[in-house]
């Protein structure tokens, strides 16, 4: 938890994913996709950026096969409440926008990314 002073948040991807027997390259492929997607819904909360508040939040997204709806939860907080509602709201948005890849679909599945929301110079 550190405090900035503005600046828009930005997304970065995160390092491993959890691959329960999913294909490496198509997790790699709807990770990088859903990073881009998210991009255009990041928003850095006017009150965070007033009050200076910087952090990052991990959010874990988990495909369940047969269930249409995609999880979208908080796995690790930034340490501010508005911040990790920022970055949740921000995957689930992108996350009905990203077409999983042909080797991932039938299968169950998480991906993680931290949302990081600090001054860009």
């Amino acid at each position: 938890m550190s405090r900035a002073t503005s600046g828009p948040a930005t997304v970065a991807l995160a390092k491993e994913a959890d691959e329960r027997g999913a294909n490496a390259a198509g997790l790699r492929q709807f990770r990088m996709a859903l990073a881009v997607e998210a991009r255009r819904f990041r928003r850095y909360p006017e009150v965070a950026r007033r009050d200076g508040l910087a952090g990052t939040a991990e959010v874990r997204v988990t495909i369940e096969t047969g269930l249409p709806v995609r999880r979208v939860d908080l796995s690790r907080s930034s340490g501010y409440a508005v911040l990790d509602a920022a970055a949740l709201e921000m995957l689930r948005q992108a996350v009905t926008r990203v077409v999983l890849p042909e080797s991932l679909r039938g299968q169950s599945f998480a991906v993680s990314l931290p949302v990081v929301f600090e001054v860009e110079e």
